[in-house]
């Protein structure tokens, strides 16, 4: 789940990827929190200011490096391997700065001592286009939150009326849709986006609070993709991105 859930970091400020290979030069470490064994081999490597760890588990740990609490949030996750990794740069920096020579290879594992760094070329990942239409600040403040790691163009709407302008004018990827906005409902914005030439390609993903036979009936019949409840759990909207948005697709059982 890990190695896939990285995949689409690389819309992010910090980009991780699972080394390839097991005597492969490692930057960061993550290491099971839980499992003697894992701590162990941890240890062994020897994890230091310029090469850190995070540790995820559900058990209390004092050796020194923080913990990520299971069930895993992939948000917090990122946001912790970040914060460490943005402390192990300035370490890095500051010892360069400092006239020590830095070659990338001083205090790794011994095994990596005299291995030059590797080459790693990061294909650039499409920028896609997102709409979130829904009448709640509140809800939009939370997609804008949750979609911006992933760095798509990501634009805003309140109503069904701004939405489908905004979809004739931009070729979005896929559009969040609430169903219960002022003056024209998310089916008829739906239907209306299904229906026509330009947009009909684009998704629709419903954001609602209703979940009977019947909507579902009623959003189907409109033409929609996919449905999230709300409130929307973190898990079903990476489900949703890795479904709907091209670069993730492979990754589409990652929850």
């Amino acid at each position: 789940m890990l190695s896939s859930t990285f995949r689409l970091t690389g819309r992010r400020a910090f980009f991780y990827a699972e080394a390839s290979e097991p005597n492969q030069r490692t930057d960061i470490y993550l290491a099971n929190g839980d499992s003697p064994a894992a701590l162990k081999e941890l240890a062994g490597r020897a994890p230091n200011a310029y090469a850190p760890a995070v540790l995820i588990g559900r058990s209390p740990m004092d050796i020194g490096w923080p913990r990520v609490e299971k069930p895993i949030h992939w948000m917090r996750l990122f946001e912790q391997l970040d914060a460490v990794m943005q402390t192990a740069l300035s370490e890095r920096s500051r010892r360069q700065g400092g006239g020590e020579k830095w070659d990338g290879r001083t205090f790794r594992r011994a095994i990596d001592l005299d291995a030059p760094p590797e080459e790693v070329f990061v294909e650039p990942s499409p920028n896609e286009s997102v709409l979130v239409v829904d009448d709640s600040a509140t809800v939009r403040a939370f997609m804008k939150a949750k979609l911006a790691p992933f760095r798509f163009d990501v634009d805003f709407a309140a109503d069904g009326e701004t939405a489908i302008d905004m979809a004739q004018a931009k070729p979005y990827t896929c559009i969040f849709l609430d169903i219960m906005m002022p003056g024209i409902d998310g089916y008829q914005v739906c239907k209306r986006i299904k229906g026509s030439a330009a947009t009909r390609n684009m998704a629709v993903v419903m954001l609602t609070s209703k979940s009977g036979a019947f909507d579902k009936f009623r959003g189907n019949w409109a033409g929609c993709d996919a449905y999230l409840g709300k409130p929307v759990s973190e898990d079903e909207l990476l489900a949703t991105i890795a479904k709907f948005l091209p670069s993730a697709r492979k990754v589409i059982n990652v929850a």
